[in-house]
């Protein structure tokens, strides 16, 4: 795995088209912060509160992975154990060899504890040690060394801002996918292109009226993207791209950040909090 970069480089030639991924309850099966807290942490009524509190948009990821860490175990093999012992998608290494194939950027953006997704990525395979990772850096020792190198500079609601990531790939004229699963997903599926989700984003995005593609496994999104090359869902050529784009605008206004809840928020504004 390599970190992202804060401005992304794309391959030369190929499709002009960035696949942003998830990778908690995405490429990993299971949500790897809640499997912990059910596994070691006894107060099972407490975590459950804080995941309603953040899940209805009254916390943002910040202050609940802060807590999530005060109250772990400070026992760092421990906590990278349980980790690996979670499933992954097996279909997840097929799909981004696919990508890369097409000459299609990739990336991974998780706002989850971090630490793990380096170890889980390589023992699922090798071929995707060179992933660009935008997380949160977590030496998994306590909430105090949390830190959000992908954050919004003005906002300091989530730890990783998805959607800003989303916003920079769109910026270079490339089409944006985005797949995900939960709930800081909905702030990057709001701008994204096109949307695979699952779990609770698909969820909002059915509450809410958005256009979001059902999927299961790796495997059918795979499909999708070789299909989508050949009909022209997606831009395969570096000269589709500009006129892909242009018929493809941004997304109209802002549900997150500073736009919409004003500068320097650590919690969502309970009235502008985007439907669960």
């Amino acid at each position: 795995m390599s970190r992202a970069l804060t401005a992304p480089s794309f391959p030369s030639g190929g499709a002009p088209v960035s696949v942003l991924i998830d990778y908690d309850g995405t490429i990993s099966t299971h949500d790897v912060g809640d499997e912990l807290l059910a596994r070691l942490f006894p107060h099972p009524a407490r975590a459950a509160a804080y995941d309603a509190e953040y899940d209805a948009g009254r916390m943002g990821s910040r202050d609940l992975l802060r807590w999530d860490m005060e109250v772990l175990p400070r026992d760092p093999d421990l906590l990278r154990a349980v980790a690996a012992s979670l499933p992954q998608d097996e279909t997840f290494p097929a799909f981004v060899a696919a990508v890369r194939e097409a000459g299609a950027a990739i990336e991974i953006v998780s706002d989850g504890m971090g630490f793990y997704v380096e170890s889980n990525l390589a023992r699922l395979d090798p071929s995707l040690a060179d992933l660009p990772v935008a997380t949160n850096v977590n030496p998994v020792a306590g909430a105090d060394v949390l830190g959000f190198p992908y954050g919004h500079p003005r906002c300091f609601v989530c730890g990783t801002c998805k959607r800003e990531r989303v916003r920079l790939h769109q910026a270079a004229g490339r089409a944006v996918v985005f797949i995900g699963d939960g709930t800081s997903d909905r702030y990057a599926a709001h701008h994204a292109d096109l949307v695979f989700a699952k779990g609770s984003l698909l969820r909002w995005g059915r509450a809410t009226g958005r256009s979001v593609w059902a999927w299961d496994t790796f495997a059918d999104v795979e499909a999708w993207f070789r299909m989508a090359l050949r009909d022209g869902t997606l831009p395969a050529r570096p000269e589709d791209g500009p006129a892909w784009r242009a018929g493809h605008g941004s997304a109209a206004g802002f549900i997150c950040g500073p736009e919409a809840w004003g500068e320097g928020r650590t919690t969502p504004l309970p009235d502008r909090a985007p439907a669960s």
